[in-house]
């Protein structure tokens, strides 16, 4: 007995040993936007990190624009039932819990639009009345403020001022900054307030000038610092000057994404960076299943080719974010199976959704997330479905499409129905499957009447319904009206 002790006791010394020496897990990380209209409820946070902490996710983020409740900037986030600092600390302390880092998340460049369109902020915007022209963007002209003056020193002050507050709510000592498509800085105009710097350093010198300023008030918070990394690749040479403890997020949501092009200039200059698949949810409605496999399948093989420091899966919510959160579900499941070098069927991917909503669920969301394909046209970062239900009446057929492909596309909805037994299954995963079932109902009348009057009266009241049994009440007008206004 005593021998035995001793044993086991040398065993322990020897693993604790091992752990002490070990590299640190990968990082397996996922980022839900809360700042395009839907926040979610605490418990569905709560729900969405047990998730998580099931598939071996170790890092979540919040993608924040103006929807954390700073002090004295209420204008802002009043109407938007924003995530107070209590209810940040509380979810720390469940991420912690679950052995998931909650990483604070502030986007400090570009994406303001909720703050630069009110008098109090204005000022500080490149283009405080829009106007900017984008040739790299089909040359349209951009109607809102949305991106810092990077020579205002007003800019900083005001980035600072939020970290101060933001920071101190969490244990990380990550914090990802953002600063991703700040495309008013390459105005072909030269419109905006920082041009005359833009025309004397180019705009890549002008937009690393920032980035470095940010870092230092990162750093002076003893932080280390996360950054979306689109402008960077833009202009690799800049790339070396970057400090060696930034972390980079190379993001791309298609198959096709430069992550092998990336990760070995990153590779080369020897910095810091994390690969960054998508959900292939927003813009979708229902899912897109093979360009979310086509897309991590590429953001695996590269990262792990090059040293990538992990994976961070984004999950936005453009255009009021109708998307349930069940459709980001297979793409959470097949991330997990794959940093761990599995290949994961469908019919195996169908089975740990089955597994985690505890009801036969995984072949009809699969099928759901077959749509896309079945009604052809639009099928990159938005697909013809959705077109359907957010253009309205205004809506034009993509080349390719037809009766017949629209048709082909409600069998499959029809299919997805047939192969659902939701018996077992939590009161989250029926409402998402209801929410999926009105959304199809909404696009099928759109097609077949476009102009019908009562079109939103059909649809909101248990749209909102299903919205509230989930998400907070901001956000929620702003869907409607985007989804069933026109």
């Amino acid at each position: 007995m005593k021998a035995g002790k001793t044993i086991s006791a040398g065993f322990a010394a020897i693993l604790a040993s091992a752990a002490a020496s070990a590299a640190p897990a990968p990082m397996l990380g996922y980022q839900i936007d809360i700042s395009r209209s839907k926040v979610p409820t605490m418990e569905t946070l709560y729900r969405i990190v047990d998730i998580m902490a099931s598939l071996g996710y170790n890092q979540f983020q919040l993608y924040t624009e103006h929807t954390f409740a700073y002090k004295g900037h209420e204008t802002v986030w009043r109407e938007a039932s924003p995530m107070t600092p209590d209810e940040i600390r509380a979810l720390d302390d469940y991420c912690r819990a679950r052995g998931i880092e909650l990483v604070p998340n502030q986007n400090s460049f570009a994406h303001l639009e909720h703050w630069l369109r009110h008098p109090e902020y204005n000022d500080l915007a490149d283009h405080p009345f829009g106007g900017a022209k984008v040739e790299r963007w089909g040359g349209t002209v951009r109607p809102n403020a949305s991106t810092l003056n990077p020579v205002d020193p007003g800019s900083i002050r005001f980035v600072a001022g939020l970290y101060d507050q933001l920071l101190p709510c969490f244990r990380s000592k990550y914090v990802n900054v953002g600063c991703d498509e700040t495309i008013e800085l390459e105005d072909s105009l030269f419109s905006g307030r920082s041009a005359g710097e833009v025309r004397e350093k180019g705009s890549a010198r002008v937009y690393f000038d920032f980035l470095k300023k940010i870092y230092g008030e990162v750093k002076a918070r003893d932080h280390v610092m996360m950054f979306w990394g689109d402008i960077a690749f833009n202009h690799p040479e800049m790339i070396p000057e970057l400090p060696e403890d930034v972390i980079c997020l190379d993001w791309g949501y298609s198959p096709e994404a430069p992550f092998e092009k990336h990760g070995r200039i990153m590779e080369e200059a020897k910095r810091k960076f994390v690969v960054c698949p998508g959900t292939s949810a927003w813009c979708s409605l229902f899912g897109r299943i093979e360009r979310m496999r086509g897309n991590i399948d590429n953001a695996v093989a590269a990262g792990s080719r090059h040293g990538a420091m992990g994976y961070l899966l984004a999950d936005w919510g453009d255009f009021g974010h109708p998307q349930p959160w069940l459709v980001s579900l297979p793409s959470l499941v097949y991330l997990s199976h794959r940093v761990k070098g599995e290949e994961i069927s469908n019919g195996r991917l169908a089975a740990e959704i089955d597994r985690i909503c505890n009801c036969k669920c995984g072949e009809a969301l699969i099928a759901y997330g077959t749509m896309y394909q079945k009604a052809g046209g639009r099928n990159g970062n938005s697909v013809e479905l959705f077109h359907v239900l957010k253009d309205g009446v205004k809506y034009k057929r993509a080349k390719g499409v037809s009766d017949e492909s629209f048709a082909a596309a409600f069998e499959e909805w029809r299919r997805a129905k047939s192969l659902l037994d939701l018996e077992g299954a939590p009161e989250w995963v029926k409402d998402d499957f209801a929410l999926l079932d009105l959304l199809a109902r909404a696009v099928k009348t759109r097609l077949e009447e476009p102009e019908k009057p009562n079109f939103r009266a059909m649809f909101e009241p248990e749209y909102r319904r299903l919205w509230l049994r989930q998400n907070r009440l901001g956000g929620l007008k702003d869907s409607l009206a985007m989804l069933f206004g026109m």
